[in-house]
Protein backbone atom coordinates (compact mmCIF):
# COMPACT_ATOMS: atom_id res chain seq x y z
CA UNK A 1 0.00 0.00 0.00
CA UNK A 2 2.63 2.37 0.32
CA UNK A 3 4.10 2.19 -2.98
CA UNK A 4 0.89 3.32 -4.44
CA UNK A 5 0.83 6.44 -2.04
CA UNK A 6 4.07 7.30 -3.72
CA UNK A 7 3.86 7.50 -6.96
CA UNK A 8 2.99 11.13 -8.66
CA UNK A 9 1.51 10.34 -11.69
CA UNK A 10 4.87 10.38 -14.00
CA UNK A 11 3.58 7.24 -16.13
CA UNK A 12 0.48 9.38 -16.87
CA UNK A 13 2.60 12.62 -18.02
CA UNK A 14 4.92 10.69 -20.08
CA UNK A 15 2.09 8.36 -21.86
CA UNK A 16 0.65 12.48 -22.65
CA UNK A 17 3.46 13.60 -24.10
CA UNK A 18 4.23 10.05 -26.54
CA UNK A 19 0.39 10.13 -27.35
CA UNK A 20 1.18 14.14 -28.49
CA UNK A 21 3.88 13.28 -30.38
CA UNK A 22 1.96 10.34 -32.33
CA UNK A 23 -0.91 13.08 -32.72
CA UNK A 24 1.53 15.57 -34.34
CA UNK A 25 3.38 12.88 -36.52
CA UNK A 26 -0.03 12.01 -37.57
CA UNK A 27 -1.55 15.30 -38.28
CA UNK A 28 1.61 16.17 -40.17
CA UNK A 29 1.09 12.55 -42.18
CA UNK A 30 -1.81 14.10 -43.45
CA UNK A 31 -0.72 17.17 -44.45
CA UNK A 32 1.53 15.86 -46.29
CA UNK A 33 -1.01 13.39 -48.27
CA UNK A 34 -3.23 16.30 -49.08
CA UNK A 35 -0.73 18.60 -50.31
CA UNK A 36 0.54 15.44 -52.50
CA UNK A 37 -2.98 15.33 -53.65
CA UNK A 38 -3.31 18.66 -54.63
CA UNK A 39 -0.07 18.77 -57.04
CA UNK A 40 -1.58 15.41 -58.18
CA UNK A 41 -4.40 17.35 -59.09
CA UNK A 42 -2.59 20.37 -60.52
CA UNK A 43 -0.08 18.07 -62.81
CA UNK A 44 -3.85 16.28 -64.24
CA UNK A 45 -5.22 19.00 -64.88
CA UNK A 46 -2.57 21.23 -66.54
CA UNK A 47 -1.97 17.91 -68.55
CA UNK A 48 -5.74 17.69 -69.81
CA UNK A 49 -5.45 21.95 -70.65
CA UNK A 50 -2.35 21.18 -72.92
CA UNK A 51 -4.30 17.79 -74.67
CA UNK A 52 -7.44 20.17 -75.05
CA UNK A 53 -5.14 22.64 -76.81
CA UNK A 54 -3.42 20.44 -78.87
CA UNK A 55 -6.55 19.17 -80.06
CA UNK A 56 -7.74 22.36 -80.76
CA UNK A 57 -4.42 22.34 -83.35
CA UNK A 58 -5.38 18.93 -85.07
CA UNK A 59 -8.94 20.37 -85.87
CA UNK A 60 -7.52 24.02 -86.92
CA UNK A 61 -4.89 22.13 -89.35
CA UNK A 62 -7.77 19.82 -90.36
CA UNK A 63 -9.93 22.85 -91.47
CA UNK A 64 -6.61 24.35 -93.28
CA UNK A 65 -6.81 20.98 -95.25
CA UNK A 66 -10.06 21.54 -96.28
CA UNK A 67 -9.63 25.16 -97.65
CA UNK A 68 -9.54 25.59 -101.55
CA UNK A 69 -9.02 29.39 -101.29
CA UNK A 70 -8.20 32.10 -98.47
CA UNK A 71 -11.16 34.29 -98.93
CA UNK A 72 -12.46 33.64 -96.00
CA UNK A 73 -9.81 35.00 -94.15
CA UNK A 74 -10.69 38.70 -92.51
CA UNK A 75 -9.63 41.14 -90.32
CA UNK A 76 -11.68 39.70 -87.86
CA UNK A 77 -13.52 36.88 -86.65
CA UNK A 78 -11.60 33.87 -85.88
CA UNK A 79 -9.87 32.98 -89.76
CA UNK A 80 -7.73 36.57 -89.21
CA UNK A 81 -5.48 38.04 -92.64
CA UNK A 82 -1.97 38.63 -91.70
CA UNK A 83 -1.26 40.82 -88.89
CA UNK A 84 -4.52 41.45 -87.49
CA UNK A 85 -4.70 38.69 -84.69
CA UNK A 86 -5.15 39.65 -80.92
CA UNK A 87 -1.96 41.00 -79.73
CA UNK A 88 -2.52 39.31 -75.91
CA UNK A 89 -2.80 35.65 -75.81
CA UNK A 90 -3.73 35.59 -72.81
CA UNK A 91 -6.57 38.19 -72.59
CA UNK A 92 -9.72 36.79 -71.89
CA UNK A 93 -11.16 38.99 -74.86
CA UNK A 94 -8.92 36.62 -76.66
CA UNK A 95 -10.85 33.71 -76.30
CA UNK A 96 -14.28 35.26 -77.00
CA UNK A 97 -16.89 34.50 -79.64
CA UNK A 98 -15.98 37.35 -81.18
CA UNK A 99 -12.05 36.55 -82.09
CA UNK A 100 -11.87 32.42 -81.94
CA UNK A 101 -14.40 29.58 -82.49
CA UNK A 102 -15.15 27.05 -79.94
CA UNK A 103 -15.13 23.17 -80.63
CA UNK A 104 -15.65 20.42 -79.02
CA UNK A 105 -12.62 17.69 -78.70
CA UNK A 106 -13.02 14.27 -78.30
CA UNK A 107 -12.16 14.14 -74.24
CA UNK A 108 -14.77 13.62 -71.89
CA UNK A 109 -14.48 15.80 -68.16
CA UNK A 110 -15.16 13.53 -65.37
CA UNK A 111 -19.01 14.51 -65.48
CA UNK A 112 -19.10 13.02 -69.14
CA UNK A 113 -19.68 16.22 -70.68
CA UNK A 114 -17.53 16.71 -73.56
CA UNK A 115 -14.35 18.83 -73.58
CA UNK A 116 -14.26 22.31 -75.69
CA UNK A 117 -11.66 24.64 -76.69
CA UNK A 118 -11.00 27.78 -78.88
CA UNK A 119 -8.78 28.91 -81.43
CA UNK A 120 -7.96 31.39 -83.89
CA UNK A 121 -5.93 30.94 -86.80
CA UNK A 122 -4.14 33.61 -88.60
CA UNK A 123 -2.36 33.81 -92.13
CA UNK A 124 1.29 34.57 -91.24
CA UNK A 125 2.67 34.56 -95.01
CA UNK A 126 4.11 32.63 -97.96
CA UNK A 127 7.06 30.25 -97.41
CA UNK A 128 8.87 29.90 -100.75
CA UNK A 129 11.54 26.87 -102.06
CA UNK A 130 14.90 28.74 -101.88
CA UNK A 131 16.81 26.32 -103.60
CA UNK A 132 19.84 27.64 -105.82
CA UNK A 133 19.01 26.56 -109.31
CA UNK A 134 22.97 26.94 -110.08
CA UNK A 135 23.17 23.72 -108.25
CA UNK A 136 21.16 22.08 -110.41
CA UNK A 137 22.43 20.13 -113.65
CA UNK A 138 21.18 22.37 -116.32
CA UNK A 139 21.88 19.71 -119.37
CA UNK A 140 18.64 18.16 -119.35
CA UNK A 141 17.13 21.94 -120.10
CA UNK A 142 14.88 22.09 -117.06
CA UNK A 143 15.23 22.65 -113.33
CA UNK A 144 12.84 20.26 -111.90
CA UNK A 145 12.04 23.31 -109.18
CA UNK A 146 8.89 23.94 -109.88
CA UNK A 147 7.15 24.14 -106.23
CA UNK A 148 4.53 26.14 -105.54
CA UNK A 149 4.51 28.79 -102.81
CA UNK A 150 3.44 27.64 -99.37
CA UNK A 151 0.13 29.81 -97.27
CA UNK A 152 1.96 29.34 -93.73
CA UNK A 153 -1.16 29.66 -91.64
CA UNK A 154 -0.71 30.34 -87.23
CA UNK A 155 -3.37 28.26 -85.12
CA UNK A 156 -3.33 29.61 -81.57
CA UNK A 157 -5.56 27.71 -79.30
CA UNK A 158 -6.72 27.48 -76.24
CA UNK A 159 -7.15 24.28 -73.56
CA UNK A 160 -8.58 24.81 -70.03
CA UNK A 161 -8.04 21.61 -68.05
CA UNK A 162 -11.24 20.25 -65.78
CA UNK A 163 -9.73 22.58 -62.67
CA UNK A 164 -9.57 25.73 -64.76
CA UNK A 165 -6.06 25.34 -65.56
CA UNK A 166 -5.47 27.13 -69.09
CA UNK A 167 -2.63 26.40 -71.67
CA UNK A 168 -1.94 28.31 -75.26
CA UNK A 169 -0.59 26.94 -77.77
CA UNK A 170 0.73 28.18 -80.93
CA UNK A 171 1.18 26.34 -84.07
CA UNK A 172 2.67 26.79 -87.86
CA UNK A 173 0.76 24.91 -90.59
CA UNK A 174 1.56 25.49 -94.21
CA UNK A 175 -0.73 24.55 -97.55
CA UNK A 176 -0.28 24.85 -101.08
CA UNK A 177 -3.22 26.40 -102.94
Amino acid sequence: MTTINRQKGAVLIVSLIILLLLTLIGVSGARGVLMSERMTFASRDARVALEVAESMARLGEAHIDSLTDTTSFTDSGWLRTAGNGPDDLLAEGTWTDANSTSRSVGMKGPDGTALTGRMYIEMSGLASDDSNAADVDLSAGTTGLAFDDIQVFKIVTHGVGIGGTERVVVTLYGKAF
